[in-house]
């Protein structure tokens, strides 16, 4: 059996009764907060899949033209090649005879096919979330509770008693044998939920403590945060997807591995290959999913294989990493400070199931400063009680540049807020004079960011053009 855990201090902060806030006030002021970055969020991914949509025009327009040259040599069919080249070419020769109007239905002529693309991207990667979420719980060595241990059987009937009180199913539940201090709820729905603990918490919890980590965890479930964290790692695996597919252009081996696990995450059912596969997709740029292998030896000649992809250069390459930066450092966050918002939400609604906030706020001093990692796979980490600091990137929502869950501080403090006594410790607020001397720097590293961005849009239409569009126009007057 574990050791105890440390008990919390039993100092309370003095909060004026201006400053206290009632579960009812914080569950809807976070849920607004939620629902406003939500919004943004999906401003910000359909702007991002409407650049990269008109990025991967070229490739989409040449491959669907010469297609329809092929199916002309036995049945006549329009000329998509020749009337895009005609179109392009009045852009290049009067950019400033277009009316706006013409720019907007060229720009959505352009996304058609990519966004058409992406649409069917989204809801292929969709499923295969949802089965990753659904995996069971014996991937990661997990166990029913034992009836005979009391702590595990009193935890199942905790569960139990929370999802009575919060009108949803109750979720299996199921106990792995760590040391780590920790519980997570996952599942594709609030219909086909789990709950997983470890016996280290088991161990050090008391019954009361038990039961705000409960609460939490079904008050999660009941605000559907399983499907809410699905759909984030569906859009964020979209634009992942992309970038993976750019860097298997320069790597034979990543491209084959890469191969066969999508292969093996397309067939029918959970496996581990699904949560294997939204791991490498909602990080792409994260050295822990990357697959090491050794350069090619320098021969002074330009191999077979990179001639053959030349044509794909410039729109997916160039694409890729532009959707996967951005996504990295704009919408990530986005969706990391909605998901801060939810975290809030679900202590907020432990504390309306269970009527009091000393439960959950008594379990989360307990947690502070114990092992909370290696409980459970990276790919449900983020509906941890408390997510892991050190898994950083290595979970759907911590390729993000900002924490995908608030500290325990801030949580306590909203838990004490709240009537819980609790003893958060003082945060640092940085100096006025600190955000003076940072926002010139912040706006130099916006306005650094956009020339890239810029940049990145060039050298994507000249490489399109010179790759991709003048040999598809090669070809299709060789086939008409």
């Amino acid at each position: 059996m574990s050791e105890a855990l440390p008990m919390p201090d039993s100092a309370s902060p003095q909060f004026t009764h201006e400053e206290r806030e009632s579960f009812f006030a914080s569950i809807a002021r976070h849920r607004r907060g939620a629902t406003y970055l939500g919004w943004l969020a999906n401003a910000c991914a359909l702007v991002l899949a409407l650049v990269v949509a008109v990025l991967m025009a070229p490739l989409c327009y040449a491959i669907l033209g010469l297609a329809l040259d092929l199916v002309n040599l036995a049945i006549p069919v329009p000329d998509l090649i020749g009337r895009v080249t005609d179109a392009m070419s009045g852009v290049i020769d009067a950019p400033e005879a277009i009316r706006p109007g013409r720019w907007m239905e060229l720009l959505l002529l352009a996304a058609l096919p990519g966004g058409c693309l992406m649409l069917l991207m989204l809801r292929t990667l969709g499923r295969l979330m949802r089965e990753a979420m659904t995996n069971d719980a014996s991937i990661f060595g997990a166990r029913p509770p034992n009836p005979a241990v009391l702590a595990e059987q009193r935890f199942a009937n905790t569960v139990a008693e929370m999802a009575i009180a919060a009108s949803v199913v109750a979720p299996r539940v199921w106990v792995t044998e760590t040391d780590a201090v920790n519980a997570a709820a996952y599942g594709a729905d609030d219909a086909h939920a789990n709950v997983v603990v470890s016996t280290g918490l088991l161990a050090g919890a008391s019954r009361a403590e038990l039961q705000g980590v409960a609460a939490h965890l079904v008050g999660s479930i009941a605000n559907g945060d399983l499907g809410v964290g699905a759909r984030m790692a569906s859009l964020l695996g979209m634009f992942g997807l992309i970038a993976r597919l750019s860097q298997s252009l320069s790597d034979r081996g990543a491209a084959r591995r890469l191969g066969h696990l999508l292969l093996r995450s397309l067939r029918p059912g959970a496996s581990a290959a699904d949560a294997h596969l939204a791991m490498v997709l909602t990080n792409p740029f994260d050295p822990a999913t990357q697959t090491g292998h050794d350069p090619p030896a320098d021969t002074g000649r330009i191999p077979l294989r990179t001639l053959a992809w030349m044509p794909v250069a410039g729109p997916l390459v160039i694409s890729g990493f532009f959707g996967g930066m951005l996504c990295s450092f704009l919408l990530g966050p986005l969706l990391s400070l909605g998901w801060r918002r939810r975290k809030y939400m679900a202590d907020a609604i432990a504390v309306q199931l269970t009527r009091d906030p000393d439960t959950l706020g008594s379990a989360l001093e307990k947690i502070r400063g114990a092992t909370v990692d290696g409980a459970f796979g990276a790919w449900i980490a983020h509906l941890s009680v408390v997510p892991s600091p050190l898994i950083g990137a290595r979970s759907i929502l911590g390729g993000s540049s900002v924490p995908m869950s608030p500290s325990l501080d801030r949580r306590l403090k909203a838990l004490g807020l709240m009537g819980a006594h609790v003893a958060p410790r003082a945060g640092r607020v940085p100096p006025l004079w600190a955000w003076v001397l940072l926002a010139p720097v912040i706006a130099l590293l916006a306005g650094l960011m956009s020339a890239v961005v810029f940049g990145l849009l060039y050298v994507s239409v000249a490489l399109s053009g010179l790759f991709t569009w003048l040999p598809a126009v090669i070809v299709h007057a060789l086939l008409r």
